[in-house]
């Protein structure tokens, strides 16, 4: 993450700075530790010079000595706390190969028997990396060893003096050289080291975070699959029903033995869901999930036969299931019994037709008596009894259009309804449908707007039937519009249909509504805002009327802006010309 690092990174990332910085073979140990080393020798020294082992002394070269690498043990104590750079660690022991060259000019010079306490800087500095720390130690040795010579303290008196005044230094700067080479191994071999160990608590923490997902992931899983079981256990409604690509069971839901009277284990392995039809409905298996395995959705209304042999009435939605590769591996059968709502649609039905000849007898005495009542020239009507009269008339004759429109749906839904197909003039037709629908327009303050080319276009249709398909498009449209609105229709021509398409400038309707919109007694939620008067039969009648057509209807909205509804009939038996395009 941005801002954030690794901690193993950083583990590496330290080790590698914390190796540059301690180097050597004295790697993991911090600067007073490797200065103790130094003042214990010069402890030792001075114990020395105050016993009875005699030595020549020069007690002010000692003190100075002695306070060097005091000095130098509490620079080495505040170095870890202050800011200065690692380079600075290697004046320690620099100061203490100072201290030791001046204990040895002060104590007999090359003479003197505390010459060896220059291996402690030599070894601390030559183990530091770099061509330089062997450089400083080899320059260390030489002045340690030669100062007493330049002092005049030592001279030399033999050839084997000489030999040791330059045979010493190089074998020192030798050792330095070695020190520094093994120390670099070593130091590599540390840096390695410590690498690998950060990389080990690197892996080992992506484990540990591996496991907690994977905990989670499992309690998730179980939790899920408890949701499962139970919520597959309380469906009882509806049998979900699997099987592999022959249609043997695979799958069985409690809802399926609930309704088919088959167990689990009687179902699974052994039944064929085509043992569920009856023959008479369904001749094999392809039959079946051919539209599945098209790919499409596929819900229809079949006979399912039960384990007693009662037939009752379900409507199965199928799907085609495939495996972890993609690949078809079977089908899914979600079925719902539909005996109770074949009834209640009978019933509907039944109670609509019924209702429907109960009222169309007295609704058509009204209107009989009421046009005696107006046509009696012995005894004339006043003016307000005229006036009762209309509002008689006008609300009889409502009813009377409602009274057959529910007929009309129950003629439809019992599949009795047919269409009387002649030539018909679809210019005229329209023409018609608008000169009808003009008064009410002009009243509701609405504009009627003809898109409609002079000529004949001739249809194979229902004159009457068409025109009460477009009346009701037609007196949605200007009901729907506001006062100062306009309605618009136009006769389009395609290469293979003709389309009747009226739009309006009205309130519009839902997105979420439009599929709703042929549903019986289904109302938009803009009429119910705006008081549109109406009972939900208008679309209904018109998609019953076009479907027998041959044709269907297309609705697109914007709600606050306005709705188009196009009628969209075959042009296989169209004739005639002066369609606009």
């Amino acid at each position: 993450m941005d801002g954030q690092r690794d901690p193993a990174t950083v583990r590496v990332a330290a080790a590698r700075t914390s190796a540059h910085r301690r180097g050597g073979s004295f790697g993991s140990w911090s600067p007073l530790l490797k200065q103790v080393a130094a003042i214990v020798a010069f402890v030792l020294a001075n114990l020395v010079l105050l016993s009875p082992v005699v030595v020549e002394v020069v007690p002010a070269l000692v003190i100075v000595a002695d306070v060097l690498v005091l000095a130098a043990a509490a620079f080495a104590f505040v170095l870890p706390r202050t800011t200065l750079a690692p380079g600075w660690e290697l004046a320690v022991p620099v100061t203490t190969f100072v201290a030791a060259a001046l204990l040895r000019l002060g104590t007999d010079g090359q003479g003197s028997p505390f010459g060896a306490l220059m291996i402690i800087p030599l070894v601390w500095i030559a183990s530091e990396p770099g061509v330089r720390s062997v450089v400083i130690a080899a320059a260390g040795v030489v002045l340690t060893i030669a100062l007493p010579f330049l002092f005049g303290i030592s001279a030399v008196t033999s050839p084997a003096d000489a030999v040791r005044l330059v045979f010493t230094p190089v074998a020192f700067t030798i050792a330095a050289v070695l020190i520094n080479q093994i120390a670099r191994v070593v130091n590599r071999r540390l840096q390695q080291l410590e690498e690998l160990n950060a990389e080990r608590d690197r892996l080992v923490e992506t484990l540990e975070r591996a496991n907690r997902a994977a905990r989670k992931r499992e309690l998730q899983a179980i939790n899920a699959n408890a949701l499962l079981d139970g919520v597959w256990n309380d469906i009882t409604g509806h049998a979900i029903i699997g099987t592999d690509r022959s249609g043997l069971v695979t799958v069985w839901n409690p809802g399926a033995a609930s309704l088919l009277g088959y167990t689990a284990q009687e179902a699974i392995g052994r039944l064929n869901v085509t043992e569920l039809h009856r023959r008479e409905e369904l001749r094999d298996f392809a039959g079946l999930v051919g539209t599945a395995r098209a790919g499409l959705r596929d819900v229809r209304d079949w006979s399912y036969l039960r384990k007693d042999g009662s037939v009752f009435p379900a409507q199965v939605s199928i799907a085609e299931r495939l495996d972890e590769e993609g690949e078809p591996a079977g089908f899914v059968f979600v079925a719902t019994d539909e005996t109770d709502a074949k009834e209640i649609e009978r019933l509907k039905d039944e109670f609509a037709g019924l209702i429907s000849h109960e009222l169309r007898t007295p609704l058509s005495s009204i209107l009989g008596y009421v046009e005696l009542l107006r046509s009696d020239d012995d005894e004339p009507l006043s003016r307000q009894q005229e006036k009762y009269l209309g509002v008689v008339d006008r609300n009889a004759r409502r009813l009377l259009q409602l009274v057959g429109d529910l007929l009309f749906t129950a003629q439809v839904d019992s599949g009795g309804f047919r269409v009387q197909a002649v030539p018909t003039d679809l210019p005229g037709v329209l023409r018609a449908a608008l000169e009808s629908a003009r008064p009410v327009a002009e009243a509701a303050g609405v504009e009627l707007r003809s898109e409609v080319a002079a000529g004949e276009l001739v249809l194979g249709a229902d004159p009457v039937r068409l025109g009460q398909a477009v009346d009701n498009i037609l007196s949605n449209a200007v009901k729907f519009t506001p006062r100062g609105g306009s309605v618009t229709v136009a006769l389009e021509s395609a290469p293979d249909e003709v389309r009747i398409v009226v739009g309006d400038t009205g309130y519009g309707i839902a997105e979420h509504e439009l599929h709703r919109l042929s549903e019986r007694f289904f109302r938009a939620g803009t009429a119910t805002k705006n008081a549109v008067q109406g009972v939900g039969l208008g679309l209904t009648i018109t998609k019953a009327i076009v479907t027998a057509h041959g044709g269907r209807i297309d609705i697109s909205s914007v709600l606050g802006e306005g709705t188009s509804i196009a009628i969209a009939l075959p042009r296989a038996s169209v004739s005639g010309s002066a369609v606009r395009t």
